[in-house]
């Protein structure tokens, strides 16, 4: 199969590069992919049959044209993969409902799986806490037996206070997240992503993507 999966920015796309193996195999065996970042989750857009704002390059804001599209190859072969991040939106039903009426403004519904990391895709890497002792062996590990895995809680946070030096206030300005924070994440997504193990990673929203990924592969053998 080919895969087309659509990230928010450099950090997943950099985190899938390293994982997509081995959730599927090594690339080209049979399965390809190609990861395509974007500048940000964005908003849906209040019209989703009016074309994107060249200038919003957001994940949201061009998924209803980028849909359109895929669906327009007519490519049995294809699978749409669009993984968000829940972030603070407080129901996760509600909003995967939300992205799959997007289907309903294509001439020609492309196979879509979308999966939503919950709360922010570092809660992949607070699943697999022998990840973090490999990648950080320095860290305060103890401090994630305070963390309920998959919680809207603050995830960053939390990974921030158990591996970055000096903890999260080193990567603030007067409370608020400085612009190390996205530098730091794609660090973060390359380093702990090489030691993790796919199969025992106990964050719910990471197997929901592996086994969506799997799931839909064995049912074209």
């Amino acid at each position: 199969m080919r895969f087309e999966i659509l990230v928010e920015g450099q950090s997943e796309l950099t985190a899938l590069s390293i994982l997509m193996k081995q959730i599927l195999g090594e690339y080209g065996i049979p399965h390809r992919w190609r990861i395509h970042k974007h500048q940000g989750i964005g908003q849906i857009p209040t019209n989703p049959e009016l074309s994107p704002n060249r200038n919003d390059r957001t994940l949201l804001h061009n998924l209803p044209a980028k849909l359109k599209a895929y669906g327009n190859e007519d490519d049995h072969d294809l699978l749409v993969v669009v993984l968000v991040d829940l972030d603070d939106r407080q129901n996760c039903v509600e909003f995967k409902n939300q992205l799959l009426s997007l289907l309903s403004f294509c001439d020609k519904k492309p196979q879509v799986l979308f999966r939503i990391a919950i709360e922010e895709l570092e809660a992949w890497y607070l699943g697999d806490a022998n990840a973090l002792k490999q990648a950080y062996p320095l860290g305060l590990h103890e401090k994630l037996v305070n963390y309920v895995q998959d919680s809207q809680s603050g995830t960053w946070e939390m990974l921030a206070e158990i591996i970055h030096p000096g903890g999260l206030n080193e990567l603030l300005i007067k409370g608020k997240r400085s612009p190390l924070v996205r530098e730091e994440k794609v660090k973060w997504a390359k380093t702990i992503s090489l030691h993790m193990n796919v199969e025992q990673n106990l964050s719910p929203s990471f197997c929901c993507f592996r086994d969506g990924l799997r799931r839909i592969v064995n049912s074209e053998i």
